[in-house]
């Protein structure tokens, strides 16, 4: 008899490895569409919701925000999660990016989680600049 193999999904804060006292590090937010599992990398829309990091956009979302706490499944619409936004150490080898990135898609995700506090442990990513533009320049 084959025994029946079962893989479990990351579970809710799996990832996370220390957060600031209370509730510093979390943040209620509104993931906007697709469904995502716990440890997602987020970004956040021109609208303040979130969605998932994408670094080859040019619209915001390719500034990693945040880090998804629990599963949220936003295909059928926007609908509220938590996030880690600021001031936490997370497992990276728990954190789930965009797939086939750059080294300095990688670096650029690496250095806006940093900037917020979030520091990726376990994992070796390269450190990379962090490029905003600067909308009134235009």
């Amino acid at each position: 008899m084959t025994p029946i193999q079962y893989t479990e999904p990351a579970r809710t804060g799996e990832h996370v490895l220390s957060e600031a006292a209370g509730s510093r590090s979390r943040e209620a937010i509104v993931v906007a569409s697709g469904a995502h599992a716990a440890g997602t990398v987020l970004a956040m829309a021109s609208d303040g919701t979130y969605v998932a990091h994408d670094p080859t956009a040019n619209d915001g979302t390719e500034i990693a925000a945040g880090i998804l706490y629990g599963p949220a499944d936003a295909t059928d619409g926007p609908v509220p999660a938590v996030a880690h936004v600021r001031d936490c150490e997370v497992n990276g080898t728990g954190v789930i990016w965009a797939a086939d990135m750059t080294d300095d898609q990688l670096g650029a995700m690496n250095t806006a989680l940093t900037q917020a506090g979030i520091i990726l442990r376990g994992v070796e990513l390269p450190v990379g600049v962090l490029v905003v533009e600067d909308p009134a320049a235009e």
